[in-house]
């Protein structure tokens, strides 16, 4: 696992994992994590992008070798017993990137 960037990524995957024999699409993932099509699409393309996911004919299944099972397993354990703290860290990060955005454009100093 290369990185988990969202929530969302962490929700979309552990419901996908908890019932893997599911049709997940992605309005269906959408609504269960509580997300916007939108968002849960960009999730759902990172965790492909990694090889967690894999996505034929719109339908998201598992994607994963023995070694990112595991590394599932354990983070639903984390997630489970840890969810303020992992979602502190995540959001964090995704703070700490945002600032950094574009400084430069109208109305900023070069």
């Amino acid at each position: 696992m290369k990185h988990i960037a969202s929530v969302a990524q962490i929700e979309s995957l552990l419901l996908i994992w908890s019932s893997p024999e599911e049709r997940w699409g992605l309005r269906q993932i959408a609504a269960r994590i509580y997300a916007s099509d939108p968002e849960t699409e960009k999730a759902l393309a990172g965790l492909c992008a990694d090889g967690l996911l894999v996505c034929k004919g719109g339908v998201f299944r598992l994607g994963t070798s023995a070694e990112n099972a595991e590394m599932i397993r354990r983070l639903q354990e984390v997630y489970a017993r840890h969810l303020v703290a992992v979602t502190d860290v995540i959001h964090s990060k995704s703070r700490n990137i945002l600032p950094a955005a574009d400084t430069s454009g109208p109305g900023k100093e070069q």
